[in-house]
């Protein structure tokens, strides 16, 4: 008897949730940030405005922290996609081109591997950059300069973006803090990476 006046209650209980939680209930238009309904079938973005400008012409949006990967101020019509074999982005950006034309050079980190030399050894052991650890995330990171891009860094899409006249959707108030003001416009990842790391 029991058992079943223990049933009869949370059963009442199921019920008395449910109903508080759909009086509670966010209808779905309210839900997300373009507050329209869930099933987005005819919903159509709002249409974005990119630099329309030729490269060396735009004004610069200046970086959004420190290192950040700059955004492109110049219109990308008939640069993309990048491909390995097919990069117009270097034929202006490559460090011993980039001043003579105004360009932002690609910066040093670019032409370094961060992938270690990680092996198995015969005994199972990880070898990391020649020595056994316990742990791959042990040893700080070992910076491999290369004379040539980094071949992971082909694709400059991947980071960077073209810059577009748009209203945010949610308001960010962020505030950047540079060590050096000339960090706004370029990047010393290289030389920081491993600052802190002991």
């Amino acid at each position: 008897m029991m058992k079943k006046s223990l049933i009869a209650m949370a059963a009442l209980s199921v019920m008395a949730l449910s109903v508080s939680a759909a009086e509670k209930a966010i209808p779905e238009e309210e839900l997300g940030l373009r507050k329209t309904s869930l099933f987005e079938e005819k919903v159509t973005p709002a249409a974005t405005e990119y630099s329309k400008a030729a490269p060396g012409t735009a004004q610069k949006i200046e970086r959004s922290y420190m290192n950040a990967p700059p955004l492109i101020p110049h219109s990308v019509e008939g640069l993309l996609p990048i491909t390995r074999n097919n990069n117009q982005c270097l034929s202006c950006h490559m460090p011993d081109v980039a001043k003579s034309v105004g360009a932002t050079p690609i910066p040093a980190s670019h032409f370094a591997s961060f992938r270690p030399e990680t092996k198995i050894g015969a005994n199972g052991e990880v070898i990391k950059e020649g020595k056994a650890v316990a742990n791959t995330a042990d040893v700080k990171t070992v910076i491999h300069k290369m004379d040539k891009l980094n071949q992971a860094r082909f694709n400059c899409s991947q980071c960077h973006v073209p810059q577009a006249n748009v209203k945010p959707l949610v308001e960010n108030t962020f505030q950047p803090e540079f060590t050096d003001p000339a960090l706004k416009g370029k990047s010393n990842l290289l030389d920081v990476l491993n600052e802190g790391v002991k």
